[in-house]
């Protein structure tokens, strides 16, 4: 299996987050997410945490591409708000389940562990928050050879 590179990032606003990419330095507070498909794994996080999905709902509950992924595997998205303050808000336990849940839904895809997956949700629930607090949007870049 070809194994995905990116992470997620905070920014102001789209024309800033198209500047970030494999191998592009920037100093925006991030959070790596190795191996996995996210914009996949962000669309499973919305329902878990939300109980909506990205697919059936205009507008605001859609994952928005920023730079639409070509022929290179490379693409940016952007993380509905939604989703954003939903990792922000999400409790201790709700997110371990929902991070649990992911991982085991998605073996032997990603194999991730259920700790990984707790983990990276810990991580980008922390960064969401940060979001939030801040008034920055939560994106992602990712690079799938």
């Amino acid at each position: 299996m070809t194994m995905a590179v990116g992470e997620f990032f905070l920014a102001e606003h789209d024309e800033v987050a198209v500047r970030v990419g494999p191998g592009k330095r920037h100093e925006f507070p991030a959070v790596p997410c190795e191996g996995i498909y996210p914009d996949d794994a962000a669309l499973r996080w919305q329902i878990l945490l939300t109980g909506s999905s990205a697919d059936d709902r205009e507008g605001t509950g859609r994952l928005r591409d920023v730079v639409p992924m070509a022929n290179d595997g490379f693409t940016v998205f952007a993380v509905p708000d939604e989703l954003r303050t939903a990792l922000a808000v999400a409790g201790g336990d709700r997110l371990r389940a929902t991070a649990v849940e992911w991982a085991e839904a998605c073996y032997p895809e990603y194999e991730i562990s259920p700790d990984a997956a707790v983990g990276l949700l810990e991580r980008l629930a922390a960064l969401a928050a940060r979001g939030v607090e801040r008034e920055l949007s939560l994106y992602c870049w990712y690079f799938a050879p």
